[in-house]
């Protein structure tokens, strides 16, 4: 995704910045969005799912007093003397049908008399009445109205004890079973939501909780929850609170609006009391997951729309500064960068105008000298040719001396008529026998040139002087060797369009390094000895310049074994340059 340029921090890099602007923008856009939907939706949703919570709560309060009232409503039913006196069989029935109908509510009905338990629903509970708690009963029950006692246990259950006196010598009561009170009956819940309802006194006593026990870790749970609910019992009201255990974070409601002081406690999972507030949470995750994701797929589309058209104006900026003149910006857009692009590349044609134009001018340039070094015929080849001319008309050798002048004179005008022009091989083979007869008068027999070209390449075209001046360069180098230097021009066979001539010598040849320096130098090795001062280097520019690169010189050199120069050339007919 993110590719820099060369010498370019990773962080200080235009994409880069790009990218993390864009991507933060989208992100804090959707949370600012997500945030403000949340704080809108969050206090109609928490306040309900607060009162379905507290419904829980308020089930158990008015149940309770229901149940209380129900009581409260059979025992005066019971302590009714006539219905005790119409006989014990039939108040005994009556007891048995009333516990009976409130089985699940009522532990037991007994009735009192002379301070022992004469009768009792079911029958065999009389013997967990302790002496004690009929004593107490017996007491407390003095007196006209209802007598509540504090919660207590009888057999392991907690039980509360309501009382009516039914004359001064009998009392009936009744155990209530305080764990009906959080019974599964009691509670409307939603399938879905584990609510846990626990019951204390105003004095912090547990009473009785719907929490099934059977489990161990339910019974750890247990255990933690009720002392954490005994100390909620200090506050007085309705509340909410937090309560945390072991086993996790709970939302707990309380109340003890009721006339027994009792408290009511409705717990539940943090996450499962508000369900809609997590579900909505959940959808926030998700929005924001969403979010994330399409912040960066727009970060990185927006981060290529720029970084594209800036990698291609940048990669053809640094290829125009290696020179490359053909370098040109192409973008299928229509915005700043194409703007940009089209102002580089009329840049581009411009400086490609003048460097073409440069280039004319220069190779006019070279023409011109080359054509100058051509026409130059070096003075001291003139004195010594003319010296040994004088010294034959001397001795009396008048016709070798006609045949020098005629040679000397041919050889002169080749040089200097039609400066530059493109010869034939026929043309450059006579004016080569011209000069090879004027520097075997010079140098002796040293020297034999033979010449083997067939006649088929007469009409090939070769810039002036090419063969005469690499058959100059044979003569010169082979002086340094004793015997006879033998120098062959011939011709090979062709290769495509290519005609090649081949000049070899058996001379000492060239070492590398001197060949490599011979082809550096502009000027002729032979100074002030040739006939001008075309070099090596300057009949290799000369073929390329007007035939082409693939045209010119090749050297095989074997040192002590002579030089082997090929010429490659164009076939056709010579053609005349400017």
């Amino acid at each position: 995704m993110f590719r820099r340029l060369r010498r370019t921090n990773f962080i200080s890099s235009v994409s880069t910045k790009l990218f993390i602007l864009t991507f933060m923008s989208v992100i804090v856009l959707f949370l600012v969005i997500g945030v403000f939907s949340y704080q809108r939706l969050f206090e109609p949703i928490k306040q309900n799912n607060e009162k379905v919570l507290q419904g829980s709560v308020v089930q158990v309060e008015n149940y309770i007093k229901t149940l209380m009232n129900n009581i409260q409503t059979q025992l005066i039913f019971l302590s009714t003397p006539v219905l005790y006196n119409m006989g014990e069989k039939d108040f005994v029935q009556l007891m048995e049908n009333v516990f009976s109908y409130h089985q699940e509510e009522i532990a037991s009905i007994y009735v009192i008399e002379d301070g022992k338990v004469q009768i009792s629903s079911p029958y065999g509970y009389r013997v967990y009445i302790p002496t004690d708690r009929i004593a107490e009963i017996t007491n407390q029950t003095s007196k006209t109205g209802f007598w509540w006692s504090p919660p207590h246990t009888i057999n392991d259950h907690f039980v509360l004890t309501v009382a009516k006196q039914i004359d001064n010598r009998r009392v009936v009561a009744m155990d209530v079973n305080l764990n009906a009170l959080t019974g599964p009956q009691i509670i409307q819940d939603d399938p879905d939501i584990q609510r846990r309802i626990y019951l204390f006194t105003g004095q912090g006593d547990y009473l009785s909780t719907n929490t099934y026990l059977a489990y161990p870790k339910t019974y750890l749970n247990h255990l933690e929850m009720k002392e954490a609910l005994q100390v909620l019992t200090q506050q007085s009201g309705t509340s909410f609170n937090t309560v945390q255990t072991s086993f996790g974070n709970y939302m707990v409601l309380s109340s003890n609006q009721n006339r027994w002081d009792w408290f009511v406690f409705s717990v539940i999972e943090e996450s499962q009391a508000f369900p809609l507030l997590e579900s909505l949470k959940q959808q926030l995750v998700f929005v924001l997951l969403v979010a994330i994701i399409l912040a960066f797929i727009l970060s990185v589309w927006i981060t290529n729309y720029i970084r594209k058209p800036v990698m291609a104006i940048t990669r053809q900026f640094k290829a125009a500064a290696r020179g490359e003149l053909e370098a040109r910006i192409k973008l299928k857009r229509n915005d700043e960068f194409t703007h940009i692009a089209n102002g580089f590349n009329g840049m581009m044609d411009d400086i490609q105008s003048l460097f073409d134009d440069l280039r004319v001018a220069e190779e006019k340039k070279r023409h011109h000298e080359l054509k100058v070094l051509q026409s130059q015929i070096h003075p001291h080849f003139l004195n010594n040719t003319l010296n040994a001319i004088y010294c034959l008309g001397e001795t009396g050798h008048t016709q070798e001396m006609c045949e020098m002048i005629r040679s000397l004179m041919g050889l002169l005008q080749y040089s200097t008529d039609k400066v530059g022009d493109i010869v034939t091989v026929e043309d450059e083979l006579a004016q080569l026998d011209n000069y090879v007869q004027i520097m075997n008068l010079r140098y002796g027999d040293v020297f034999v040139v033979d010449i083997a070209v067939p006649e088929i390449y007469n009409s090939t075209p070769i810039p002036k002087l090419t063969l005469i001046t690499l058959v100059e360069n044979s003569i010169f180098y082979g002086l340094s060797k004793e015997g006879v230097n033998h120098i062959i021009v011939c011709g090979k066979e062709h290769e495509g369009d290519s005609v090649l001539l081949e000049v070899s010598d058996t001379g000492p040849g060239i070492a590398p390094d001197k060949l490599k320096l011979l082809l550096e130098e502009t000027g002729a090795a032979n100074a002030n000895k040739g006939l001008n001062n075309l070099g090596m280097r300057n009949v290799q520019e000369r073929l390329r310049m007007t035939f082409g690169y693939l045209y010119g010189l090749h050297f095989d050199n074997e040192p002590d074994e002579g030089l082997t120069v090929t010429i490659h050339l164009p076939a056709g007919e010579p053609r005349e340059q400017g």
